[in-house]
């Protein structure tokens, strides 16, 4: 794993930057990614001043109309948006545990989302804090110290931010800030750091995909 931390795939940033329309678990997740990554504000920077830099060639009307886009873009990547009013909301959202991003806490007072843990597997627990349309959910996925997810594959997309503790898939280990990428083409086994809980926040599409018959049936009751 390189230093800079492990980012999610450049088309993200550039439907960050382009004002792209998301699903409300896209958006929170690349907020809450954005917010304790550095590499992927980095990353979002870097691409944002590309931006800039192509519209050197659009005449200056055009220039002045998008000037304004282009900096509070800059302003949000470097996480300098201007402090908000606070709301009865944002107020609530301060009583949630501190290693949840405030793009989370926010969204969950928001949408009035109670952190309820729910029991998942051995040592695992999920709570549900959205769903969308196609099977979408935004879930955060709690775990003790050294335990092991089973085998497994994935129905539809899978994204999974490190928000405190750490896991590794194979040798590759992600922690807080960090970023995995899974497509229906993946299959791993997910083992948790030793060195505490590892809390994510993971949106997924569609259930996971187990090969043994008995986790296909524990399946069922656990909804993923």
């Amino acid at each position: 794993m390189s230093q800079r931390g492990y980012v999610l795939d450049d088309g993200w940033y550039l439907d960050h930057a382009a004002g792209a329309a998301m699903t409300p678990g896209q958006d929170v997740l690349l907020q809450a990614h954005l917010e304790i990554s550095p590499a992927a504000r980095e990353q979002a920077g870097a691409i944002t001043r590309i931006g800039g830099a192509m519209l050197e060639s659009i005449d200056d009307a055009d220039e002045a109309s998008l000037a304004f886009d282009i900096d509070d873009i800059f302003a949000r990547d470097a996480g300098e948006t201007p402090a908000p009013d606070v709301t009865a909301a944002e107020a609530d959202s301060k009583a949630l545990p501190d290693y949840l991003p405030d793009a989370v806490r926010t969204f969950m007072a928001e949408s009035h989302v109670r952190l309820r843990w729910e029991f998942l597997g051995p040592g695992l627990e999920k709570a549900m804090l959205w769903r969308g349309g196609d099977d979408e959910r935004l879930w955060l996925l709690r775990a003790r110290p050294g335990v092991a997810i089973p085998h497994h594959g994935h129905r539809g997309s899978e994204l999974t931010l490190v928000l405190k503790g750490s896991f590794y898939d194979g040798d590759q280990r992600y922690q807080r800030g960090d970023v995995e990428e899974a497509d229906p083409g993946v299959e791993h086994d997910i083992r948790i750091g030793d060195e505490g809980e590892c809390i994510c926040l993971a949106l997924t599409e569609g259930k996971l995909r187990f090969q043994d018959p008995l986790l296909r049936l524990f399946q069922v009751f656990t909804g993923l």
